[in-house]
């Protein structure tokens, strides 16, 4: 064979066993670089790593599934709330400029503007009932003359107010329809800082809107629930222990519900921490918790029952944590114990370091606060405080905290206008003013005026006079005076038991047919 037929063998030869060569590496032998991803014709895959990319994928693919089926099932449940309102609008000829302005016109074109004008509004809401409660907050339906709610299936109802707490943004309405749908409630102490919620509601007039975020925080307090009148907890009788999330809140979501991947209402969406008045990246929800005793009270009391420790609290510092020989700073220090309260009468002290309630840690005053507005009156809790040096429970049967201000206020109806009566329930602010004329510590309903010739003036009801029953009714509000009310026949002579100063008398009152 001559020699340069042998060279070409030799060439073909090194080829042929190299192609085998790398055929056998490439099929047999993972040699393929970390990190780079090959494909077949199915699914991706990352070579060398432990989950391929398919699998990561899937995840994704699978939470987008779980956000597509909460949506389908929640949103159904989510209504729009609207409201008007209408108001008298500010004297122009208080205003100079605007009367400077005037004067510069024809007088054919100085018209005077509506003495009144009608306000509008628009949140959220959610439905929790088949009977068509609806949870909203109380700032979406505030001093409403009329409420209109639009279900996700475009059906509108009327809706009435059933009762409003305006000392934890929540209330209550309702409407009467068929086939509602109901969203799930959850357990709002089950959420856990990280997990993933999503927003439902309608802001800025987009109905029907989902946004997705993580649980940021718990139990915050951001002061924007005030109550002048207050005592407890640092001189605020508002509850504020917020569910603190990312997923997008603006206005308009007010009042819609916060969701856990169970699909289940953990929170009704109130605030948005903002400078603009609009999404910045936080917002905050009342716990489910919170407001499902809200709305039990409202719905089967017409007010709110409040129990009441009688403390004040302030934060445990470093320098209060040294003095008092703890090791680190924890628990809320006791810095008042009001007279005549549960707190008294069961021994705590200004200075006692309150570390539990019922073996629960507290470290801030609103989760007492908030622990404390789940319990009802005459319930018992265990304190475990710091004294002396050392620890000690404390076991305290809870009064019961009475603002004035957890009934709602009814418009005056037809049936009862025949009576000549005006009431108003008696108020912090009120007992204040009548403090003279001794009532004080009275609960109840004052009234406001009497109407000449009426059946209550012929019976001798006078203005200022206060309602304390009505027949075996006792009444503590206007929505108790009303209730009571409607349960005698018209044409009936009831017994209205009355106070005029520190007398007491009946009033024989004969209702309107």
């Amino acid at each position: 064979m001559s020699l340069s037929k042998t060279k070409r063998w030799s060439t073909a030869g090194f080829i042929f066993i190299g192609v085998i060569v790398g055929i056998i590496f490439t099929s047999n032998i993972e040699w393929t670089p970390k990190g780079f991803a090959t494909r077949n014709h199915d699914k991706p895959v990352l070579l060398g790593a432990q989950e391929t990319a398919s699998e990561a994928v899937l995840q994704l693919q699978n939470t987008g599934k779980a956000f597509t089926a909460i949506s389908k099932e929640v949103l159904p449940t989510v209504v729009s709330v609207a409201t008007s309102r209408m108001v008298k609008r500010t004297s122009q000829d208080s205003d100079p400029f605007g009367r400077m302005f005037r004067e510069l016109l024809p007088k054919e074109f100085r018209s005077q503007q509506p003495e009144n004008q009608r306000l509008q509004g628009l949140g959220s809401g959610v439905i929790v009932s088949k009977s068509g409660y609806i949870i909203t907050n109380n700032h979406v339906i505030e001093n409403a003359d009329d409420i209109k709610v639009r279900l996700h299936d475009f059906r509108t109802f009327e809706a009435e107010l059933v009762g409003t707490d305006p000392l934890t943004e929540i209330a209550i309405i309702k409407i009467d329809g068929e086939n509602l749908p109901v969203a799930r409630l959850g357990n709002s102490e089950e959420i856990e800082i990280g997990e993933w919620v999503l927003a439902f509601g309608n802001p800025l007039n987009l109905s029907s809107t989902v946004t997705a975020g993580i649980v940021s925080a718990k139990g915050r307090n951001i002061n924007i629930i005030r109550d002048t009148n207050a005592e407890e907890g640092g001189g605020s009788y508002a509850i504020e222990n917020f569910i603190q999330t990312d997923a997008a809140i603006n206005p308009g979501n007010s009042g819609g519900p916060l969701v856990n991947l169970k699909a289940e209402v953990i929170g009704i969406n109130t605030a948005i921490a903002t400078r603009t008045g609009y999404y910045q990246g936080y917002g905050f929800a009342v716990p489910i918790d919170l407001a499902k005793k809200i709305m039990n009270d409202l719905i089967e009391k017409g007010y709110v029952t409040r129990a009441w420790l009688g403390i004040g609290m302030n934060a445990v510092t470093e320098n209060v944590a040294e003095r008092f020989g703890l090791d680190r700073p924890k628990g809320v220090r006791i810095s008042q114990v009001m007279d005549d309260s549960p707190a008294e009468e069961a021994g705590l002290k200004t200075l006692d370091i309150l570390l539990k309630v019922d073996g629960k840690g507290m470290n801030q005053s609103n989760e007492v606060q908030n622990y404390i507005a789940l319990k009802n009156p005459e319930d018992i809790v265990v304190l475990t405080i710091w004294r002396d040096g050392k620890e000690k429970d404390i076991r305290v049967k809870l009064g019961h905290r009475d603002t004035g201000r957890e009934s709602v206020e009814e418009p005056e109806e037809d049936e009862f206008t025949g009576l000549g009566l005006t009431v108003q329930t008696l108020t912090d602010e009120v007992r204040s003013q009548l403090r003279q004329e001794g009532y004080e510590d009275e609960d109840g309903v004052i009234v406001t005026a009497v109407e000449m010739y009426s059946p209550a003036f012929d019976a001798g009801i006078g203005r200022g006079d206060f309602i304390m029953r009505i027949e075996d009714n006792p009444i503590r509000s206007r929505a108790d005076y009303r209730r009571a009310l409607r349960k005698f026949d018209k044409g009936k002579v009831v017994i209205f038991h009355m106070k005029r100063r520190n007398t007491e008398y009946q009033a024989f009152v004969k209702l309107p047919k």
